[in-house]
């Protein structure tokens, strides 16, 4: 693909955008103001105030119960953590700038570092003491010129390590490097020059051999990009799929055969436009298109379709060896959470999810060429950010983490608010709920050493306590969830909550 095209295309996608999308003045004080006006009567909000540090340190957390001696490793996290610049307060909680933290385990306990990604828009507008650029729901007043995807590149949604390198990534641009040990940010990393800026996902599947299948989107061409990257981390492949409408795909999943797409009717219109997210326009009583492409083939593929849906994040996929592609995945109704929900509580409204996702079974004939779906959870049962064993993925797998909240016993906070250990096949659910003072964070599955796949091993996840205005880690067996944490480290501070991470064993 060429990377001038690609620029071009971006541009007029909105992504990368001038101060010729100023619509209107945001009266950007008035959110900040009503943030902390809103935060003396909902402390909760506390995990989105945002930091303006630059990063934190604890050599030793305070430990309750028992870290179990087989759990040696890190668990590398990233999310928004920079919400306010002077005195701007970002419209959206998607626009503040990443922050990578390190937990790790070691024989001498915990420990913990975080810091901001140094990506060149976080460089520059901490010099300028303001945004300099415009944003995924956010428009500043006097914004600059941008370039290129990666003048506003946040780096702000998950990690992976892969390799030898370990990445910070957005979906809109490039990856950053980190490293692993300081965290501190080496450069952008290109998997080719030509290849510079295109959009890499959030969410690359990898398979148990190392091989990395990634995609992005490019809104203003009508584009879905496809990587294919060797365990060693060299590009094998790069692709593009024509898709029109386009919406913007979160995750996707990845079989021993195919790649799988969903394209809701989120679609981009750019004569919507005020900031990025405003150009799209939700379409429910269209159909979502399902892209089903053969991985040795790009040009091979077919659209099938499902209900009008939004799903941000798959469980994992498998293939029989009739065709039948099998996957799961957080679906909702409705997009609403994004477009209403990550937006009002910015400025500290309340916040409301009429559409909450719930975990769905679906299977894709590829003979036929048909999709449907299934709910696996009951409604009032809401959940996401799946999680499986690594060594499962694109194979045939049988248990998800998920974070849930079940209707009627709600928190006080409007966040999930317990971490279960979901039966795909059946869905039996091994669940732990947090005290009503504490928010957790995505749980991960952390296999013990010399273990089956989906076996022994442990879950692992943060959490926010507003109450003690501390950020915590849990460890739970992975055999008996509901039993509560067998060991918590916390920390003495809060960490902006944040989106997703990887475990690297040591």
């Amino acid at each position: 693909m060429n990377r001038r095209n690609f620029i071009r295309s971006t541009a007029a996608a909105g992504i990368v955008t001038g101060s010729g999308l100023h619509v209107q003045a945001n009266g950007a004080p008035s959110w900040k103001a009503a943030f902390r006006a809103a935060l003396d009567n909902k402390p909760w909000l506390l995990g989105f105030l945002g930091t303006d540090a630059q990063q934190f340190t604890t050599a030793n957390a305070r430990i309750e119960g028992r870290l179990p001696d087989a759990l040696r490793g890190t668990l590398y996290r990233n999310g928004p953590a920079r919400h306010e610049i002077g005195d701007y307060r970002y419209h959206h909680w998607f626009d503040g700038d990443g922050m990578v933290q390190a937990y790790r385990f070691t024989d001498a306990g915990v420990s913990h570092h975080g810091r901001m990604i140094g990506t060149s828009k976080y460089v520059a507008e901490s010099l300028a003491g303001r945004p300099l650029y415009p944003g995924f729901g956010s428009i500043p007043d006097n914004t600059l010129p941008v370039t290129g995807p990666d003048s506003v590149n946040v780096a702000n949604i998950s990690m992976l390590h892969h390799g030898g390198k370990l990445l910070a990534l957005w979906e809109a641009g490039s990856p950053h490097e980190i490293d692993p040990d300081t965290l501190d940010t080496r450069s952008i990393h290109s998997y080719s020059p030509q290849m510079r800026g295109v959009p890499f996902s959030a969410h690359p599947r990898v398979e148990p051999d190392g091989t990395l299948w990634n995609f992005g989107y490019v809104s203003g061409a009508s584009l879905i990009v496809l990587w294919h990257i060797d365990p060693q981390g060299n590009l094998v492949k790069a692709g593009k799929v024509p898709v029109n409408p386009i919406s913007m795909p979160h995750d996707f999943v990845v079989t021993d055969r195919h790649i799988v797409i969903l394209n809701p009717p989120l679609y981009y219109e750019t004569e919507a436009t005020t900031d990025f997210l405003s150009a799209h326009v939700w379409h429910p009583e269209r159909a979502t298109q399902v892209l089903v492409i053969d991985k040795n083939d790009f040009d091979n593929r077919f659209t099938c379709e499902l209900p009008a849906q939004w799903v941000f994040h798959f469980g994992n996929a498998w293939e029989d060896k009739a065709g039948v592609i099998r996957f799961d995945g957080a679906r909702a109704d409705s997009p609403m959470v994004m477009l209403t929900s990550f937006r009002d509580v910015m400025r500290g409204l309340e916040v409301r999810d009429d559409a909450p996702a719930r975990h769905h079974n679906y299977r894709i004939d590829t003979r036929t060429r048909t999709a449907r779906e299934e709910a696996l959870l009951p409604v009032g049962l809401a959940s996401e950010f799946p999680g499986i064993d690594a060594r499962v993925s694109t194979k045939r797998h049988h248990r998800v983490v998920v974070l849930t909240s079940r209707q009627g016993s709600k928190a006080p906070h409007p966040m999930l608010d317990a971490v279960t250990l979901l039966d795909i096949d059946g869905g039996g659910q091994d669940t732990y709920r947090y005290p009503d003072t504490q928010i957790p964070e995505e749980h991960l599955f952390v296999p013990a050493p010399g273990s089956a796949p989906e076996s022994d091993g442990f879950i692992v996840g943060t959490f926010l306590d507003w109450r003690t205005q501390r950020t915590g880690i849990n460890v739970f067996d992975a055999t008996n969830v509901a039993s509560g944490p067998i060991g918590t480290a916390t920390l003495d501070y809060v960490v902006p909550l944040g989106l997703h991470g990887k475990f690297v064993s040591a």
